[in-house]
């Protein structure tokens, strides 16, 4: 069998590939803020986010670490 290879997912810009993904909760802890307020970012379209095949939110990392710069 070959190996398999992941390449990296970009959406609105920010790279959602391998080791990029962050859950509603790490945001909310990185951010100090409640998970419930990371949704609503992301439904207001504040932050870039996927959905994993069970439905679940994940967001970029690449994002929240640019937000949390200050840029």
């Amino acid at each position: 069998m070959g190996k398999r290879t992941i390449e990296s997912v970009i959406v609105d810009g920010w790279d959602f590939g391998p080791g990029q993904l962050l859950s509603p909760g790490d945001v909310a802890n990185i951010f100090r803020v409640d998970p419930k307020t990371v949704t609503r970012w992301a439904n207001d379209g504040k932050l870039s986010s996927i959905r994993t095949p069970g439905g679940v939110r994940r967001f970029s990392r690449q994002q929240v670490t640019y937000l949390m710069s200050g840029r």
